[in-house]
C-alpha cells in the first residue's frame, strides 16, 4: 500500500510534522516511537492473506538494528495523537513480528501476515502498527523523507479470495506466484473482485478457502463472519455424530468445510488404539494465546477424536465449547454402528466396543482427565502443535492469524533428544493431572518458559524426591541413573489398581512410552549435593513463634519424638493437657467403622447425639451410621449429577452438581444447629445445579422420622444463606461449623482463579477465599465481622486459597484453619478464640513465603507449614483437637494429615505457639487417601477415606 500516515512523538518533543520515521533516543526528547497506518481498503473483506511484508528504508547506519512491531489497539486520529496521550496502557505490547537485519543502509522487511490477516477478517481493528526499538537495543532507526515516494514505508500483501481462486498482489510489481486454489463454483474472476461479490457461500466455496488457509474465512455476501455450521449454545450433545458438524456426508466420510486435522507431537496412550483428531474454529475468531501455557479457545470451537481398534472404527468423541464460562463445555462419546453409517451418543459407556478390547468411557468420566486444566483440551497446545508434520500446527495457526500472540517458531521441551522425548511424553500423558492446579505432588507439566531440564517441574518435584507412598525398592519418584527404583517407572509398568499411571483409561502398558522414560532416567545424573542412596532431606514443618515446632518423628510418639515432646503445656488459654501421667504421644491405630460408601468426604454428629453419625457422599447423599450400622436408606438424597448442568437428574431432588467426578465440588459440608435435638435445623454446603454455584442452605429433619430429612415442598431447601458464582473446577472450600459464639462459620475457596495474583481471596467484596461468619436466624453478617466500604458483611477472615477443612477446639474456641497450598507450601493457621478479621496472605504469600520474589510481606504467618519439596506437603487436610475420653493421653492435641502425601501429625497449641509437634504416620499409616477427618458428639475422631471407608482413631 503506497499511502501511509506517519508521525513521531516523544515526551517533550513537538515535531509531529517531521517527515522522518524514527525510533530510539533523541537527545533530551527521550525515547522516540512511530505510529504507521496503512490503508487496507483494496484488500477484499474476508480474504485469506497469504503473505504480508512491511518494508521501510534505513538511511542511518548503526551497528545493530532490531525493531519491534506492535499492534496498536486504541483508536487514534490523524495528526492529533501524541505519545503521551497514548501512553503505555494505550497499546498492546504483543509482538506481531520482529525486524532483525544487518546494520547498514537499505530496505528492511518485517513479516506481518498474521497482523494483516486479523485486520482483513475484522477480528482486530486496523489502528496501525507501533514501531519501537527492541528491548536492550539502541537501534536508532531513521528513514528517508516521506516525500520521497520510492523510499516511503510500504506494505506488500498477497491474498486470495474465493471469487477468483488465484493469488492477488497489492503494491506495484508484486508477483504472488500464480494460481493458489481452484476457482469457486459460480464465482466471478478478477483481481479486484471482493469477497462480497460472490454469491456462492456454499460448502464448495468454503472448502476452497479452507484449502488455502486454516482460517476458514467465509465469503458470505451478507456477513463474512456468519457461521451456518455453528452448533447452538446447548449444553446437551446431539444424539448422532452426523449432527455434530464433523462430516458433510458421514457415509462417504467427507468432512465438513473448515474442519481440519491436527496431530500432537506427543501421543496420549490409549492402549494402542489408532486415533485421528479434528478441530473446527469459528469464523472470524481467535485463540487467546496471551498465556502460552493455557490457550483460551473461542466459543463455538469443536474437537473430535476418532478411535480405531483392531482396524475397526469404534468410537468418536466430541468436545464443544458452547459458552464463555470455564465449565461451558460439552463432552460426548459416540459409538459407531456396525454398518458404519453413523455413530450414536452413549452416556453410560460401552465395554469391548464392537468386539474389540476398546472401552468407551462414560460421559461423566471425561472430566477425570479434561477437568484439571482451564483449557479443558489435551493435545491442542503450543507444545503439542510445535512440529513440521502434516495437519494444523502452531506455525500454520500463527501465519493464518488465529493466535492473538503468534509463535510460529513453536515451543519445545528442553534438553537433548532423549530428555525432550521423555519430558514431552510425561507432559502429555500425566501433566493434565500432575500440575500445579491439583493435589498431585509430582508435577510433570512443561511450561513455555522451561529452558533447561532442571527448570522443569518434572525435575524439581521428581528427581531425588522421596515418594509419598509406594512398594519396597522404590527410592525416589525419579531416581537418577536407576529406572527400576523410580516410582514413575514402577507405576507406568503397573496395571490393575489406582496406583497405575495413567490411573484410568488404560489396561495395557505403553511399552514404547515406558522405554522412552527409562532411557532418560538412565542418562540422568543425581542432583548436585544429593546422595545416591535415596531419601530426601528430612522435611521440617515450621511453626511461627515456636522453637520446638520443627520436630518430626518417623514413628508415633516415644520420648524422643522431638524437642519439647516430653512435656504437655497447660498454659493459660491453651489447649490443656492430660496430666503428668502422660509422656509423649500415645500409640494409635485406625479401626474401620464403615465401608461401601460412594466417595465420602465428611463425617459429623448432632450435638449430644452419641448414636448417630452422618457421612456426606460427594455426589449429594447424606448417609447415616446409627448405633454403629450404616443404614441402607439415605438421610437425604439431593444428587444432581456429575456435570454442571447435570445431563440427567440423578435423584428426585437434584440440587447438587459437580463439574466432574474428580472436581472439588459436590456435597462438601454439614453443620447442625446447637439446638438440633429440638428444632431439627441443619445446613449443607454444596455446589449447586445447574451452574455449580457455591451454596450454603438450610434444611430440616423430618418431624415424623429422625433418621430422614424433610423433603416436603418448601423444605428443599428451607432457604439459602449463600448462593455465589464460583466458576472454577476446584478450590470450593467446604466446611461448615458453629462457633462458640453460636454463629455459623463457613470456608470458601478462591475458585482457582488464574493468574494467582488476581485471586478473589484479597477482594473483600467477594466471599471467595474467605472464612465467613453468618447469623443463621437473620442470614446476615453479625457484628464483629470485617466492615468498611465495599466489604462483604459475611467476611470474618480473608487471604485464603482453599481452606478445605477447619475446626473449633470445643473447649477453648480456638479456630484451626488448614489452607491447601499451591506449588510449595501447605499451611495451618491457628486463630485464638473470637479474634478473626485476619488476612492470611494469599495470593501474596504461600505459607510464610512470598509467591513472587521481592514481595512486600502481608498477613498473619501460619503456625505450621509443610513444604512440597521435602515430601511432607501435598494437600493438607485439617483435623480436630481431641476432646474425647477413649484416649486420655491424646487429650488437647490437634490431629491432622495430608491427602497428597498420606502423612499424619499431632501437635499442641499453648495459646501462642506450637508445642510437641510429632509425626504419627507410622501408627495411622494407610495406602488409602484421607479426604477428611470427623468428630462425633463424644469428641472421638474419625478419618474418612475417599475410597469409601470410615475409620475411628483408637488407642493401640
Amino acid at each position: 500500500m503506497r499511502d501511509a500516515t506517519l508521525w513521531q512523538n516523544a515526551p517533550a518533543w513537538s515535531d509531529s510534522a517531521s517527515p522522518n520515521l524514527s525510533t530510539g533516543s533523541a537527545g533530551s526528547a527521550g525515547r522516540r516511537r512511530s505510529l504507521v497506518q496503512f490503508d487496507l481498503s483494496p484488500v477484499p473483506t474476508g480474504a485469506t492473506v497469504v503473505s504480508a511484508s512491511m518494508i521501510f528504508h534505513q538511511t542511518y547506519k548503526v551497528e545493530s538494528s532490531a525493531i519491534s512491531v506492535h499492534r496498536v489497539m486504541v483508536p487514534w486520529e490523524e495528526r492529533t495523537a501524541a505519545w503521551r496521550s497514548v501512553g503505555d496502557s494505550g497499546f498492546e505490547r504483543e509482538s506481531a513480528a520482529t525486524i532483525a537485519a544487518e546494520a547498514g543502509v537499505g530496505a528492511r522487511a518485517a513479516e506481518v501476515s498474521s497482523l494483516v490477516q486479523a485486520w482483513v477478517l475484522g477480528t482486530a481493528q486496523n489502528h496501525g502498527v507501533l514501531l519501537d526499538e527492541a528491548p536492550a537495543h539502541n537501534t536508532n532507526l531513521r528513514s528517508s523523507e516521506i516525500g520521497n515516494v520510492e523510499e516511503r514505508p510500504r506494505l506488500d500483501v498477497c491474498y486470495v479470495t474465493c471469487s477468483d481462486g488465484v493469488r492477488n498482489g497489492l503494491e506495484a510489481g508484486i508477483d504472488c506466484g500464480g494460481p493458489h486454489c481452484a476457482p469457486c463454483t459460480g464465482a466471478t474472476t478478477g483481481a479486484s473482485s471482493t469477497a462480497a461479490s460472490s454469491t456462492a457461500a456454499s460448502s464448495t466455496a468454503a472448502s476452497s478457502t479452507a484449502a488455502s488457509s486454516s482460517t476458514g474465512a467465509s465469503s458470505s455476501a451478507d456477513d463474512a463472519c456468519a457461521d451456518p455450521a455453528a452448533l447452538p449454545p446447548d449444553p446437551l450433545p446431539p444424539e448422532r455424530l452426523s449432527e455434530t458438524g464433523l462430516y458433510a456426508d458421514i457415509k462417504t466420510r467427507s468432512r465438513a468445510a473448515n474442519t481440519v486435522e491436527f496431530r500432537p507431537v506427543y501421543e496420549l496412550w490409549s492402549d494402542g488404539a489408532a486415533k485421528r483428531r479434528f478441530v473446527y474454529l469459528p469464523r472470524c475468531s481467535t485463540i487467546d494465546t496471551s498465556d502460552m501455557d493455557h490457550w483460551s479457545l473461542p466459543v463455538g470451537t469443536r474437537f473430535w477424536k476418532e478411535f480405531r481398534a483392531d482396524g475397526v472404527a469404534v468410537e468418536t468423541r466430541l468436545i464443544h465449547r458452547f459458552g464463555p464460562g470455564i465449565d461451558d463445555w460439552v463432552f460426548a462419546a459416540y459409538a459407531w454402528d456396525p454398518s458404519g453409517n453413523d455413530a450414536f451418543l452413549v452416556e453410560d459407556g460401552v465395554e469391548d466396543a464392537r468386539g474389540t478390547a476398546h472401552d468407551i468411557p462414560r460421559t461423566a468420566d471425561c472430566w477425570e482427565c479434561h477437568g484439571k486444566l482451564p483449557e479443558r483440551i489435551l493435545g491442542f497446545s503450543a507444545l503439542q502443535l510445535s512440529h513440521h508434520g502434516p495437519g494444523e500446527t502452531i506455525t500454520s495457526l500463527s501465519n493464518a492469524g488465529w493466535l492473538t500472540v503468534p509463535r510460529p517458531g513453536g515451543v519445545r521441551p528442553p534438553g537433548d533428544a532423549t530428555a525432550a522425548a521423555a519430558l514431552g511424553y510425561l507432559h502429555a500423558n500425566c501433566g493434565n493431572c500432575h500440575n500445579d492446579t491439583g493435589v498431585a505432588t509430582l508435577r510433570t507439566r512443561l511450561l513455555a518458559a522451561n529452558t533447561t531440564v532442571e527448570s522443569t517441574d518434572t525435575y524439581k518435584t521428581g528427581v531425588g524426591v522421596t515418594p509419598s507412598f509406594w512398594e519396597p525398592g522404590v527410592v525416589h519418584r525419579i531416581t537418577a541413573g536407576d529406572p527400576e527404583s523410580s516410582a514413575v517407572v514402577r507405576r507406568m509398568a503397573h496395571r490393575g489398581s489406582r496406583a497405575q499411571m495413567p490411573t484410568i483409561g488404560s489396561e495395557a502398558v505403553d511399552a514404547a512410552g515406558l522405554a522412552t522414560v527409562r532411557a532418560w532416567i538412565e542418562d540422568l545424573r543425581p542432583p548436585a549435593g544429593s546422595s545416591s542412596g535415596g531419601g530426601s532431606a528430612s522435611a521440617s514443618s515450621a511453626a511461627s513463634g515456636s522453637a520446638s515446632a520443627s520436630s518430626a518423628s518417623s514413628g508415633a510418639g516415644g520420648a524422643g519424638a522431638g524437642t519439647g515432646s516430653s512435656s504437655a503445656s497447660t498454659g493459660s488459654g491453651g489447649s490443656g493437657g492430660s496430666g503428668g501421667a502422660c509422656s509423649g504421644v500415645p500409640r494409635l491405630k485406625l479401626t474401620q467403622v464403615a465401608s461401601g460408601l460412594e466417595t465420602p468426604l465428611f463425617l459429623t454428629s448432632p450435638p449430644g447425639d452419641a448414636s448417630r453419625k452422618f457421612v456426606l457422599e460427594k455426589d449429594g447423599v447424606v448417609r447415616l451410621i446409627k448405633n454403629g450400622v450404616l443404614l441402607p436408606t439415605p438421610f437425604l438424597d439431593i444428587r444432581g449429577g456429575t456435570s454442571c448442568p447435570p445431563s440427567r437428574p440423578a435423584s428426585a431432588h437434584p440440587l447438587v452438581c459437580t463439574p466432574s467426578p474428580t472436581a472439588e465440588g459436590g456435597l462438601l459440608g454439614m453443620a447442625f444447629h446447637p439446638s438440633y435435638a429440638s428444632n431439627g435445623r441443619f445446613w449443607l454446603f454444596y455446589t449447586a445445579a445447574p451452574r455449580g454455584n457455591v451454596t450454603i442452605a438450610e434444611f430440616r429433619r423430618s418431624a415424623a422420622n429422625p433418621d430422614v430429612a424433610d423433603t416436603s415442598a418448601g423444605s428443599l431447601p428451607v432457604r439459602k444463606l449463600l448462593d455465589t458464582k464460583h466458576g472454577g473446577w476446584n478450590h470450593a472450600g467446604g466446611t461448615l461449623a458453629f462457633g462458640p459464639d453460636g454463629h455459623l462459620y463457613a470456608s470458601v475457596g478462591d475458585a482457582a482463579v488464574t493468574p494467582y495474583s488476581t485471586s478473589p481471596a484479597k477482594d473483600l467484596s467477594s466471599p471467595l477465599g474467605k472464612i465467613l461468619r453468618i447469623n443463621v436466624d437473620t442470614g446476615l453478617g453479625p457484628s464483629g465481622n470485617l466492615s468498611g466500604a465495599g466489604v462483604n458483611p459475611l467476611v470474618w477472615d480473608h487471604g485464603l486459597r482453599n481452606p478445605w477443612r477447619f475446626s473449633f477446639d470445643r473447649r477453648t474456641g480456638d479456630l484451626y484453619i488448614a489452607d491447601v497450598g499451591q506449588n510449595a507450601w501447605e499451611e495451618l493457621n491457628i486463630e485464638p478464640a473470637r479474634t478473626g478479621r485476619r488476612n492470611y496472605g494469599w495470593p501474596t504469600m504461600e505459607g510464610d513465603h512470598c509467591v513472587s520474589s521481592g514481595c512486600s510481606r502481608v498477613g498473619v504467618a501460619p503456625a505450621v507449614e509443610h513444604s512440597h519439596s521435602s515430601g511432607e506437603g501435598g494437600s493438607i487436610t485439617g483435623g480436630y483437637v481431641y476432646r474425647g475420653s477413649a484416649i486420655p493421653c491424646l487429650q488437647g492435641r490437634y490431629v491432622y494429615g495430608d491427602y497428597g502425601t498420606h502423612r499424619f501429625w499431632t501437635l499442641r497449641w499453648d495459646g501462642g505457639a506450637v508445642r510437641d509437634h510429632v509425626e504419627i504416620t507410622a501408627d495411622l499409616a494407610s495406602s488409602l487417601p484421607a479426604a477428611s477427618f470427623g468428630e462425633d458428639a463424644d469428641g472421638e475422631l474419625y478419618v474418612v477415606m475417599l475410597t469409601g471407608e470410615v475409620f475411628r482413631i483408637d488407642p493401640r
